[in-house]
């Protein structure tokens, strides 16, 4: 199946307040370092940010990849204008300590079938709160055999234990659509959440980010996001008003005589 090229989409208009991203791509394959490997990702989906200068304006490239494999450290990326944390590993060991010291992060875990076995096992031993029905892991694996279909033996028996925890692809063109669209969800529900504490203008943000993924998604699979959009636009104008009541309060209150 030939890779699905898609253009980069141009930033929202919507001024929001600066958030730092929160949310973490983390991609463990003994071949994610490879030029041949993941194209749709590297040249379609991301933008890796410059080291010389600081801005997003080139492809993720094989020096991005041995970057973050020989110095063991995230690099940030751009899906369209939303920020995320990305970093690859060969090795599970490693793999593990970062997702260990990054659990109050959402982080998207894309495993290949033979490092999974490993990991994944581990992670729900360790971590059984963080991944599950609202957070798959993504197992991405050119052989998905978890049973034996005649004389040929099945390759991710292991899986057949964890199929609530984690979705299975053998292709990129399905694995990113839906990672685009879970991290839709997530910043959805993430700005409920941050609205409810009265943090207006991060929630704005998070709904921002909402849109672009919801908009990519249509873009690279024709499906209809149009609920999904509308219901953001309905919370963004509920929380820009009470963002509104918020400093109207504010005001009122400012220099009030002591009593």
């Amino acid at each position: 199946m030939a890779s699905t090229v898609t253009p980069v989409l141009p930033p929202a208009p919507e001024e929001v307040q600066h958030v730092e991203p929160n949310h973490f791509i983390i991609w463990l394959d003994k071949h994610i370092g490879q030029p041949n490997e993941c194209v749709m990702l590297k040249h379609s989906f991301i933008l890796a940010m410059n080291p010389t200068n600081g801005l997003y304006e080139q492809t993720l490239e094989i020096d991005d990849t041995d970057r973050s494999l020989a110095t063991n450290t995230a690099i940030l990326v751009r899906i369209d204008n939303v920020e995320f944390m990305f970093q690859i590993f060969d090795n599970v060991e490693k793999c593990f300590e970062v997702i260990e010291k990054n659990l109050h992060k959402r982080i998207f875990l894309i495993t290949s079938g033979s490092k999974g076995k490993i990991l994944i096992p581990s992670l729900k031993i360790n971590f059984p709160e963080m991944f599950g029905e609202d957070n798959s892991m993504y197992v991405f694996c050119s052989n998905m055999n978890m049973v034996q279909v005649n004389d040929v033996r099945p390759t991710n028996a292991w899986a057949m234990h964890f199929l609530d925890d984690i979705l299975m692809y053998n292709h990129q063109n399905e694995l990113l659509p839906r990672m685009v669209y879970d991290a839709a969800s997530y910043f959805s529900g993430k700005a409920n959440d941050l609205a409810k504490d009265g943090k207006f203008e991060s929630a704005l943000q998070y709904l921002l980010w909402a849109k672009q993924m919801y908009r990519r998604y249509t873009l690279i699979t024709k499906i209809n996001t149009t609920p999904e959009l509308e219901s953001v636009d309905q919370r963004d104008q509920n929380i820009k008003h009470l963002r509104s009541q918020q400093t109207d309060n504010d005001k009122e209150s400012y220099g009030e005589p002591c009593q």
